[in-house]
């Protein structure tokens, strides 16, 4: 298997631990004979918005009262991206024959980055928050996806097998200033910065079995290990106010979501479900977590209290839904 591909089978493993059938819906695009064509949305001509409302698939409209949850979804064919605002509507993003995933909102509010091969293999793009002026971010033959934001918006961590194995990268956002932040004969994933910007939590393989969770200066300096058990560890989130990181792990059996304090310590499980729960994000506000379950059969995005209590289906359709990720404010 080629470094590309490798990295491809594990581009939106945020939720592969149960079984999120991306991975494969991205392996198939970049397997393809030829790169799939260029669309109206890989032009970045600003203006062009592609927005457009989805007739159904919302589950419980009150679930989340305030801001807008963006997340993937197969509902379409293939795996595009959709935001649902609170009250229920739902839009899809963007219409492309590729798969676009993992997508991560800016600070603002107002622009989303995500994962495509739309161009032929995995690369990251920054559109408007209503799926409008889509341009290309990086631009190598290495499979590079996980985006996530700095809080001052000015740089994108991403996960990039450029080196020759997966690694974190941050990128300035006008795709300049590519710098490299971990170095480690392990793969590193799903990179996420802390609210003060200090710092970068991640989980890394340690065997290609057990995930642990890290975290690191936003530098790449003072890499510390926060987990440490025979499970896996994976997809740390940062609460809003950074005391807390949430993350999913099997270490009692199936996959449940749980927290621990920014250091490592105070291990709490939110969920206990014989479905798999994946994937959390917090509400801007902190009181709410969104996850992927399968409890109700396939995978949807619900919507819980930060404790745990409360569970909600927000989305309800026979495709897979996941990856979803919350903001305040998304005015473009």
């Amino acid at each position: 298997m080629s470094q590309n591909a490798a990295l491809t089978a594990t581009i939106g493993r945020r939720g592969r631990a149960c079984g999120l059938v991306l991975a494969a819906v991205l392996a198939a695009g970049c397997s393809a004979t030829s790169p799939n064509p260029p669309s109206s949305l890989s032009s970045g001509v600003p203006g062009s918005a592609v927005a457009s409302p989805v007739a159904s698939s919302t589950g419980d409209a009150a679930a989340f009262t305030t801001g807008a949850i963006a997340f993937q979804s197969e509902r379409d064919g293939n795996s595009e991206i959709y935001v649902v605002h609170a009250g229920g509507e739902l839009l899809n993003l963007t219409h492309n024959p590729a798969a676009d995933s993992q997508p991560a909102w800016s600070p603002d509010g107002t622009q989303i980055a995500f994962a495509s091969d739309r161009d032929g293999n995995p690369e990251i793009y920054v559109m408007k928050s209503d799926g409008s002026a889509t341009t290309r971010l990086t631009d190598s033959p290495a499979g590079e996806g996980f985006p996530a934001w700095s809080p001052d918006g000015t740089q994108i961590a991403f996960v990039s097998d450029r080196d020759g194995n997966a690694e974190i990268y941050v990128v300035k956002t006008d795709g300049s200033a590519v710098t490299r932040l971990t170095d480690d004969p392990n793969n590193d994933f799903a990179p996420i910065w802390s609210p003060d910007g200090a710092r970068i939590g991640f989980d890394r393989d340690e065997d290609g079995v057990n995930f642990e969770i890290f975290a690191m200066s936003a530098d790449g300096s003072g890499e510390v290990q926060l987990t440490d058990d025979p499970a896996s560890d994976q997809s740390p989130t940062w609460s809003p106010d950074g005391s807390q990181l949430a993350f999913f792990s099997d270490r009692d059996g199936n996959f449940e979501i749980y927290a621990m304090d920014a250091n490592g310590g105070d291990v709490i499980r939110l969920t206990d479900d014989p479905a798999d729960d994946v994937s959390p994000a917090w509400s801007p506000d902190g009181s709410q977590l969104a996850m992927v379950s399968t409890r109700d059969g396939n995978e949807e995005i619900y919507v819980m209290n930060a404790d745990g209590s409360g569970a909600v289906r927000l989305t309800d359709d026979p495709a897979d839904d996941g990856d979803p990720t919350w903001a305040a404010d998304t005015t473009p």
